[in-house]
């Protein structure tokens, strides 16, 4: 159970995956707010602190196990006393026909003892939009970009109102650019019309920043939002100017470490493979064919053994990631969700060897999903979070049961050049200098 020292905490976060739930508490962290951080449902006490984000491994687990971890950790959170709930889940909605964004939206709803909240996926600083309830991925629908190959949770559908009434019991409707464009009277206004026609559920517009910070400072006193961080990011700005928050928070700097650097890649995404290949032009990467793992083969041991002979001369990259037809076809051989865990169990078994065996201490890790594999075969459930960055940089440092610097990258994120970037940045201590803020007055 959460137990906090002095006041309640203004904000509890339950994020679907670990690379958002990062994410988020960077983001936070960035404008001085007081954020702790956990992984797992089974929340750990705490000190004083504004804010506490905890990260799940939801996003694609069986619905009745997503739920139940979500209300778990959220129980834990309302118990400190936190005086809003956020549930987090990616800009591009990543969910499947059955969930599980609004059966565990409809879960905390009902904990709340709420009849209503928003959905605010959009991630202006990167392009992804929500415009009339579509979602765009910069000038394209969702349903038109690579977000529909994606292999545990493909796009198809840009109609988010479609998508979220597809996997949900409550009535879903529209906060359109109009309100939220005239400004937040509007919204309020809006927001009432729709509760007094029985929808519980509103997928909100927003095509830039500034409509995030309308939909922040109308909704600041909703028992629960939900949406991507860049909607929260807002929140801070509102908590200071109702004196809930100091104006100048100090948080403590995150720690350079130096130490032999890996890179492990588990996200399909374009925008990794393209990080992957840039790497390569001056470091060692292996790509492991997951078609050996189903036939037998020691992928680990193969990879050991590769590492040994490269590991001392600077950074490695492994990975694990395929092109769309290989994908496709290993999931039709051996289904989706086994495809995807036997990937995660090469990698995390990796990172342990690579970790006990040569010492590694800086580690970037490309995939949500692979991220939460690869600290949980760590024994890493607490993190200090570093200030945002940027789009897919947000550092962290473990400081149990080894000290550790990680970047824990969203696949869909970040510059060309992050890997050896960050790998060469994790040497040295970052402190409120460091901070990026200005996307948020866009």
């Amino acid at each position: 159970m959460l137990k906090l020292e002095g006041e309640a905490m203004l904000f509890g976060c339950v994020a679907d995956d670990l690379t958002g739930a990062v994410e988020i508490a960077s983001m936070l962290v960035a404008q001085g707010v007081r954020t702790s951080f956990s992984i797992g449902p089974n929340v750990p006490q705490v000190q004083a602190t504004d804010a506490h984000v905890v990260a799940l491994k939801s996003r694609v687990a069986p619905v009745a196990e997503a739920v139940s971890d979500v209300v778990a950790a959220a129980s834990a959170l309302r118990r400190s006393g936190s005086k809003q709930l956020f549930f987090k889940y990616c800009a591009t909605f990543d969910s499947t026909p059955k969930g599980n964004i609004g059966p565990c939206a409809e879960a905390l709803l009902d904990l709340v003892g709420s009849d209503f909240t928003i959905f605010a996926p959009s991630f202006c600083e990167v392009g992804r939009t929500v415009y009339q309830g579509h979602m765009f991925a910069g000038p394209q629908l969702l349903s038109d970009s690579p977000k529909r190959f994606d292999p545990l949770t493909p796009m198809t559908d840009s109609n988010l109102l479609r998508v979220l009434d597809a996997q949900s019991t409550k009535k879903v409707g529209l906060l359109p650019h109009q309100a939220i464009h005239a400004g937040p009277q509007a919204v309020r206004q809006r927001i009432a019309e729709l509760r007094e026609g029985g929808t519980a559920f509103a997928i909100a517009d927003a095509i830039y920043e500034a409509d995030l910070a309308v939909l922040a400072r109308s909704c600041a006193d909703l028992p629960l939002l939900t949406g991507n961080s860049s909607v929260a990011a807002h929140l801070p700005r509102v908590w200071r100017e109702e004196s809930l928050l100091q104006a100048d928070t100090s948080v403590d700097p995150l720690p350079g470490i130096s130490g032999n650097a890996a890179i492990l890649v588990g996200s399909c995404a374009e925008r990794t493979a393209a990080q992957l290949a840039y790497f390569e032009q001056s470091h060692p990467v292996l790509r492991l064919d997951l078609a050996g793992a189903f036939a037998g083969e020691d992928l680990v041991k193969r990879a050991m053994a590769w590492a040994a002979q490269h590991i001392d001369n600077g950074p490695i990259a492994v990975s694990t990631a395929a092109d769309t037809a290989e994908v496709a076809r290993l999931q039709d051989r051996h289904g989706r969700l086994e495809v995807a865990g036997r990937a995660e169990a090469i990698l995390s078994d990796l990172a342990s060897a690579l970790v006990e065996r040569f010492q590694v201490r800086r580690l970037i890790v490309a995939g949500g999903e692979t991220s939460g594999a690869v600290l949980n075969a760590l024994g890493i459930d607490r993190l200090q979070i570093g200030p945002y960055e940027g789009p897919g940089i947000a550092r962290v440092f473990a400081h149990d049961p080894k000290p550790m610097a990680l970047l824990l990258k969203s696949g869909k994120l970040g510059s060309l050049d992050i890997f050896e970037a960050v790998l060469d940045a994790m040497q040295h201590a970052i402190g409120p200098e460091h901070r990026h803020a200005t996307w948020l007055n866009a």
